[in-house]
C-alpha cells in the first residue's frame, strides 16, 4: 500500500508521540501504563493504515475492475475490524487499571493530524502566499 506523503508524515507523528510516550513511562518504572500506552497506539495506526486503504479502494474506483474482488475485499475488511474490536476488548479487559494510558495511545493518530495540519498552515510551511503575504500571485 503506498501512502501519500502527508499520510506518511502523520504515521511518523504517531509513532514518534508513543514511543516518546512509552519511553518516559518506562523511565518512570510504569511498564503496564506503557504497555496500555504502546497497544492503543498500534491498534490506531494499523486501524488508520487500514482505513486509509478502504478509502482509497472505494473513493477511487478502478477503470477495469471487475466486481468479482468486491466481496473478498468486504470480507478482509469486516475481518481486519473484527480483529480491531478483538484486540481492544482484551486490552480493555486485561489493562483496565490503566485505561488512560489506552486511550492517549488511541489518540496518538489524531494529535499527529493535528500536529501535521498545524505544520501545513501555520508559518513554518516556508512558502509565501498570496499578495498579502509578499509573494506573488
Amino acid at each position: 500500500m503506498s501512502l501519500l506523503p502527508s499520510e506518511r508524515r502523520i504515521l511518523r507523528i504517531a509513532l514518534a508521540l508513543a514511543l516518546l510516550g512509552a519511553t518516559a513511562l518506562c523511565a518512570l518504572g510504569r511498564f503496564r501504563s506503557a504497555l496500555a500506552l504502546t497497544t492503543g497506539a498500534a491498534v490506531a495506526i494499523v486501524s488508520g493504515l487500514w482505513m486509509a486503504e478502504v478509502a482509497g479502494r472505494l473513493l477511487v474506483p478502478r477503470v477495469r475492475s471487475s466486481n468479482r474482488g468486491d466481496s473478498g475485499f468486504a470480507a478482509r475488511a469486516v475481518l481486519r475490524y473484527l480483529l480491531t474490536g478483538l484486540v481492544l476488548f482484551g486490552a480493555v479487559r486485561w489493562l483496565s487499571d490503566r485505561i488512560v494510558w489506552l486511550l492517549a495511545g488511541l489518540s496518538a493518530v489524531v494529535v499527529a493530524i493535528g500536529i501535521e495540519a498545524a505544520l501545513e498552515a501555520g508559518p513554518l510551511r516556508g512558502d509565501p502566499g498570496g499578495p498579502e503575504d509578499g509573494g506573488s500571485v
